[in-house]
């Protein structure tokens, strides 16, 4: 079986909550179809705050399915405010 992996790097507006965007990450850990979930402060601060999300799931539609739920827009919602971000998928 091949592994989907999908990797995001959120870099902070200046002045964000950091704490709280961590939070919000953490709380949109997938319920299913997952193999690991990682959510780490950047230790290279020189381009600001980076927090980097890494996730692999057991398939891609186990990707979508946590793409499409509650707890990926519920992130969406808070983060798309107080963020901008890079992503990265493959198989």
């Amino acid at each position: 079986m091949t592994h989907f992996h999908h990797v995001v790097l959120f870099r902070l507006h200046k002045g964000a909550d950091v704490e709280a965007a961590f939070a919000v990450l953490a709380a949109a850990e997938p319920t299913s179809g997952l193999v690991s979930w990682r959510i780490e402060r950047s230790l290279d601060e020189r381009k600001g705050v980076v927090l980097a999300e890494l996730a692999v799931f057991e398939s891609a539609d186990a990707f979508r399915a946590w793409r499409d739920s509650e707890l990926h827009a519920t992130a969406v919602a808070h983060l798309s405010s107080v963020a901008d971000w890079l992503i990265a998928d493959w198989q």
